[in-house]
């Protein structure tokens, strides 16, 4: 019954694009407590690995849109000239393919059959640098991963789960 529920639950939210992990790294002990302005590093010139989304200012302007409102959310304030902090981030898509199999060894098959489920998906990534001003030395990298194969042609539905994400990784921003 266990195995069935999980390869359920994984099909609907892969399904769905309504999965989306989150997280993010930084040394022990930091503050951001000293930081009050941030404004934007060097764009980045990598593709994202989907012609939809690669030179799409649309897409571009949604992710540093979402992030400068997490940002203003916790107390910074966006600065062209002199910021604390600059921002960098990469978006990245690609193709994945994840194999359910519930255990029919022990007796158990899924309401979609038996045997195992194949679900192939577009997985977007989406980093985000939070780094020094001065001499740039990345404080924070915050990360999110979900199936934007629901969303990828819906802009609505694409900004809020860009929104989601962001908010997701901001939630591990030490303060």
């Amino acid at each position: 019954m266990r195995t069935t529920l999980l390869l359920a639950l994984g099909l609907l939210l892969n399904g769905c694009g309504i999965a989306i992990r989150a997280g993010a790294d930084y040394r022990p002990g930091t503050s951001l407590e000293t930081y009050r302005t941030f404004g934007w590093g060097p764009a980045d010139d990598m593709p994202t690995g989907d012609a939809r989304l690669d030179n799409n200012t649309f897409f571009h302007e949604r992710i540093k849109q979402a992030i400068a409102e997490e940002m203003t959310r916790r107390g910074f304030t966006y600065s062209e000239r002199a910021p604390d902090l600059l921002l960098h981030y990469h978006a990245s898509v690609r193709e994945r393919v994840d194999v359910y199999a519930a255990d029919e060894e022990l007796g158990y098959s899924s309401e979609y059959g038996r045997g195992t489920q194949v679900v192939q998906y577009d997985e977007g990534t989406l980093l985000v640098d939070i780094a020094r001003a001065d001499g740039m030395h990345i404080i924070w990298r915050g990360w999110a991963q979900g199936d934007l194969g629901s969303v990828i042609d819906d802009p609505e539905a694409l900004q809020e789960q860009i929104r989601e994400s962001v908010r997701l990784m901001f939630d591990r921003l030490p303060t």
